[in-house]
């Protein structure tokens, strides 16, 4: 009796390592050298997903996004579908799109602060407002955008690169 419970108890703890290694047989280092590659590709390209889970309202509390609040770059587009919390100036009535737009992209530069950052700026004039973008991309793809509008308070999002396997 003994014997079977030692037998199952090893089956077990192999089993669990088992799921806990990495199944695509990359190291740690090789995960991200390739994660690395998939963030310059991206922004090389200028085709690029933020997908955000902070939200930094200029004057308020940050607060974690639950539902799934994207950036998407897309050559000389963005689409904006992202959360707003603050002041608003002068606004169409019924408040407007917020930050919900698909807009054409003016002035883009990006600048390699670093050797494992990059700084994105651009501008998106709509019906409503017109937005300053400022991005930090780093590396790893954690990314923070910072959004300065004419007609509203500004806000900050941290979020994270998604890339598509």
């Amino acid at each position: 009796m003994a014997k079977k419970f030692l037998l199952m108890m090893t089956v077990l703890v192999a089993v669990l390592l088992q799921a806990c290694g990495t199944t695509d047989g990359l190291t740690n280092a090789e995960r991200q050298a390739a994660i690395t590659r998939q963030v310059q590709e991206g922004l090389d390209t200028r085709h690029y997903t933020i997908a955000v889970d902070w939200m930094k309202p200029l004057g308020g509390m940050a607060r974690h996004v639950t539902s799934n609040y994207e950036l998407k770059v897309n050559g000389d587009e963005v689409d904006s579908y992202l959360p707003y919390v603050g002041e608003a100036y002068r606004l169409p009535y019924g408040g407007g799109k917020g930050l919900n737009f698909k807009g054409k992209i003016e002035d883009y530069t990006i600048t390699y602060l670093t050797s494992n950052r990059s700084h994105i700026e651009f501008r998106v004039t709509n019906d409503e407002d017109t937005y300053y973008f400022r991005i930090d991309v780093f590396n790893n793809g954690k990314s923070i955008i910072d959004i300065i509008a004419q007609e509203r308070d500004a806000i900050s999002f941290d979020g994270e690169m998604v890339f598509k396997n």
